[in-house]
C-alpha cells in the first residue's frame, strides 16, 4: 500500500475523532494499526505509527483563540485584503508584521509563538510582491478580468 492511501485513511479517522470525541480513538487506532504492515517501507510504517500515536489529541476540542490572537488575526486579514500597488502593499505587509510582533510581545509566552507565526504568510506575500513567483493581482475585484475571461 502506498503511504498516500494510509494518509487518506488517517485524515478520515482524525476528522471522525474531532467530530465524535474520545470514543472514536480506539477503533481508529485499531483500523490504522492493521494497515501498517501493508505499507511499502519501514520508514512509512514508522511515520504511520507516529501518526497513530497522535490520534488522541484530536479528541480534545481546540481552545478558542485568545483576545490577542484575534487582534493579530484581524491585522493579518486586513493586510492580506488591502488594495494598492505592489509598493503600497509591501509597505502594508511590513507594517502589519510589525504590529503583529508588537501584539506577540504583549501575549503570554505560550501564545506568542503562534501569534508571531501569523507573519509568515505576510512575509511570503511580501516576497512575492517584490519578486513574483505566482500571479496575484490582489483581493478580488469584481471589475477585474479573470484568466478564464481572457
Amino acid at each position: 500500500m502506498q503511504f498516500r492511501e494510509f494518509s487518506a485513511a488517517y485524515n478520515t479517522a482524525k476528522r471522525r475523532i474531532q467530530r465524535e470525541g474520545a470514543e472514536a480513538v480506539a477503533p481508529a487506532e485499531k483500523h490504522l494499526e492493521a494497515m501498517l504492515p501493508e505499507l511499502e517501507s519501514d520508514e512509512d510504517r514508522r511515520v504511520g505509527g507516529n501518526l497513530i500515536k497522535r490520534l488522541p489529541r484530536y479528541a480534545v476540542p481546540a481552545e478558542p483563540p485568545t483576545a490577542l490572537m484575534l487582534e493579530a488575526m484581524a491585522v493579518e486579514r486586513e493586510a492580506f485584503e488591502s488594495p494598492g500597488t505592489a509598493e503600497e502593499r509591501i509597505a502594508i505587509m511590513a507594517e502589519a508584521r510589525r504590529r503583529i510582533f508588537e501584539i506577540a510581545e504583549r501575549a503570554p509566552a505560550d501564545d506568542a509563538p503562534s501569534i508571531r507565526g501569523l507573519t509568515r504568510g505576510l512575509e511570503h506575500l511580501e516576497d512575492n510582491l517584490r519578486d513574483p513567483y505566482w500571479p496575484f493581482d490582489g483581493p478580488d475585484d469584481p471589475d477585474r478580468p479573470r484568466d478564464s475571461d481572457r
